[in-house]
């Protein structure tokens, strides 16, 4: 891939059919592009930057007419090309790349599948299943993004996330939540001893409340 530049000023381009925008429009030419790593994210991080000069076209997923009988609904907004990677994690990686009105986006494929399968899919597909397949792949990665985050907000609001040292790195986990118990079943559950008691009010936050002032104290008769 050579990314092209029709004017100074506008943004970089793919030089293939799939004809993608980069998000940079500045005079250097782009040399890299940000993935999401769709495989071994633990050990390689979420991001990645690949090198855009490596990457050969295998096809493109456009919407193509205007879908739907009523609503008919366009997608042209969304753009997808498909890309063989020699510097992936095997060697023969696949990074497919989503350009939308929000910018480029990328994601990479790096396992002992992904060149037969998406070489299958670029040598067999229209560009509109191609599209259908890229879009699906965007959004079911986008939904788990949101539930992800949407955890650590609940987790930090609730105070559950935690960080420990191991490996001379610092990590952070997130605690499980406790288990919510409802006033009705708060009633019915057996009275605990005084030690299990003060294990849960330990678990929950409760400090023990020591009572001020004087004090009656009962005298034998």
């Amino acid at each position: 891939m050579i990314p092209t530049q029709a004017h100074q000023g506008h943004y970089w381009k793919t030089n293939d059919p799939a004809n993608l925008c980069f998000n940079e429009a500045g005079t250097e030419q782009p040399q890299t592009v940000r993935c999401y790593n769709m495989q071994d994210y633990l050990n390689k991080g979420q991001f990645r930057n690949v090198p855009v000069a490596g990457l050969e076209y295998m096809a493109h997923g456009h919407f193509g007419d205007a879908r739907g009988i009523q609503t008919r609904w366009t997608g042209n907004s969304h753009r997808y090309g498909i890309y063989r990677n020699p510097a992936g994690l095997y060697k023969n990686g696949i990074v497919v790349i989503e350009c939308h009105g929000g910018g480029m986006v990328a994601y990479a494929f790096d396992n002992l599948v992904a060149a037969e399968l998406w070489g299958h899919i670029a040598a067999t597909f229209s560009p509109e299943m191609i599209w259908n397949i890229c879009n699906q792949i965007s959004h079911a990665c986008r939904a788990v993004r949101d539930a992800e985050r949407s955890e650590i907000f609940k987790a930090f609001a609730d105070g559950r996330l935690k960080k420990r040292k191991r490996d001379k790195r610092v990590t952070v986990y997130i605690e499980p939540a406790l288990p919510s118990v409802t006033p009705t079943e708060a009633a019915q559950s057996p009275a605990l001893p005084d030690e299990e008691q003060a294990q849960m009010e330990r678990a929950f936050g409760v400090e023990d409340v020591k009572p001020s002032g004087p004090q009656e104290e009962s005298l034998p008769l």
